[in-house]
């Protein structure tokens, strides 16, 4: 049987320091593959620095006989050599599936693991590996393609549906539309080398729509991938609720929940919601600011215009705390940035999802211009199997939510200022700071 450990911990506490020091520390026989959200975070791992001229790809720097150069930081302090796997003569998944059966320690982002085929499964199981993933595994989603691309599929015979509403791919290996589109997720697959995958490894569903209609395409994890490993290590904040636990729950996996520090000891003192009833009467409403709200802004929106001026005032005047340029923060839907922009913070923006980032440790200033909200798709999904299996909406935004404003110097233990106009996110967070969600 698998062991599933998770490390439920407030962001900023040292997780992931803590796990690179126990890899670090293990019998040099122990293979393992690292799972980040972003590259930067790979390197990380595995004592590497991005090539420049690799560019977003972030290539490892290699020296002149073309060999990854290791600085000896990350969990190559111990000597181990992790590989990231890289798109050349072979796609990204090709590289990792030739790694995993050499037995090599490998670090990857989530996108690549989501392609993971049956041969690969039996290799991971072989050679004894242990999964660590760097903040929650990504384990169902609802697959975003364009509509004629999924009625193609649908309606040209190249995949049916099982008894099982699992996705199966019918057509021969060579069957191809004229629709490509290369390497839109990074793993060197395009867009229908990605769907043969999902259909092949058994982790593609059919489910219902809105109108009843058996249309939207659900990608879920295949729990055969999971219990393939040795060992799972996942290290998060706010488990318990979370689609992670509920999909745990949903296969009878057993877990080990190991809590850490859940709220920091002076959360009113560290973490300043600004309080101006003025300001914050623009985000009342319950879904004010979420992404179904911002995506029907208009330039001459009212809300767009009293946000902007909130913002504004937030950020130039020193009513809500002095921060120079470099300490300012803010986020929106991306879409709704443009009309949102204005003197003072226009350049600070971060997108509303960023994750595993320190590159805003000294920020003292936040607006938080979103309301988060589940996927209803997932949500319904995970209902359907029983009430119990249901995500809780409101650890979720809170989680989310914290994430971002955790990108902050409040990760070190210094006060910030921060102006939520969500009255849902608002109250949240106070419940939060009250301890209510430890």
């Amino acid at each position: 049987m698998t062991n599933v450990i998770v490390h439920d911990h407030l962001m900023g506490t040292g997780k992931s320091t803590r796990m690179i020091e126990t890899i670090n520390n293990a019998p040099e026989e122990n293979r393992y593959i690292v799972v980040a959200p972003f590259l930067d975070e790979c390197h990380r791992y595995a004592g590497t620095i991005p090539c420049e001229k690799s560019g977003d790809k972030k290539k490892p720097a290699t020296d002149e006989r073309g060999r990854v150069i290791y600085n000896g930081t990350g969990c190559n302090a111990s000597g181990r050599e992790f590989h990231h796997p890289i798109a050349g003569y072979r796609n990204k998944v090709q590289d990792i599936e030739r790694l995993v059966q050499e037995g090599r320690d490998i670090v990857t982002t989530h996108a690549a693991l989501k392609m993971f085929t049956p041969e690969t499964r039996q290799a991971i199981k072989d050679n004894g590996y242990t999964l660590i993933v760097d903040e929650e595994l990504e384990c169902i989603e609802q697959l975003r393609l364009r509509k004629e691309r999924r009625m193609m599929l649908l309606n040209s015979g190249f995949v049916e549906e099982d008894d099982f509403g699992l996705l199966r791919w019918v057509a021969p290996d060579d069957a191809s539309s004229d629709d490509e589109e290369s390497d839109i997720d990074g793993t060197g697959l395009s867009w229908e080398q990605r769907i043969k995958r999902m259909c092949k490894n058994g982790s593609l569903l059919l489910v219902d729509d809105d109108t009843g209609d058996r249309k939207l395409f659900m990608w879920e994890y295949p729990i055969e991938f999971i219990t393939a490993f040795d060992r799972v290590e996942v290290m998060t904040y706010m488990f318990e609720g979370s689609v992670f636990q509920k999909y745990l729950m949903c296969y009878g996996i057993p877990y080990e929940h190991k809590k850490g520090i859940m709220i920091p000891e002076n959360p009113f003192d560290l973490i300043r919601i600004v309080e101006n009833e003025r300001m914050n009467r623009v985000g009342e409403r319950l879904e004010a600011f979420s992404a179904t709200h911002q995506k029907a802004f208009q330039r001459s929106h009212a809300v767009v215009d009293t946000t902007k001026q909130n913002l504004i005032n937030f950020f130039n005047n020193n009513t809500y705390g002095y921060a120079p340029m470099e300490e300012r923060m803010w986020t929106c839907l991306k879409g709704g940035s443009g009309l949102l922009k204005g003197k003072g913070y226009t350049r600070r923006f971060v997108p509303h999802n960023i994750k595993a980032v320190n590159s805003y440790a000294g920020v003292s200033k936040i607006a938080y211009v979103y309301n988060p909200y589940m996927s209803p798709e997932i949500y319904k999904h995970l209902k359907r199997k029983g009430d119990e299996f249901a995500p809780d909406p409101t650890r979720y935004m809170l989680a989310e939510a914290l994430q971002m404003i955790y990108r902050s110097r409040v990760r070190n233990d210094e006060p910030v200022n921060i102006y939520i106009p969500s009255s849902r996110v608002r109250d949240g967070m106070y419940d939060w700071m009250s301890g209510k969600y430890t």
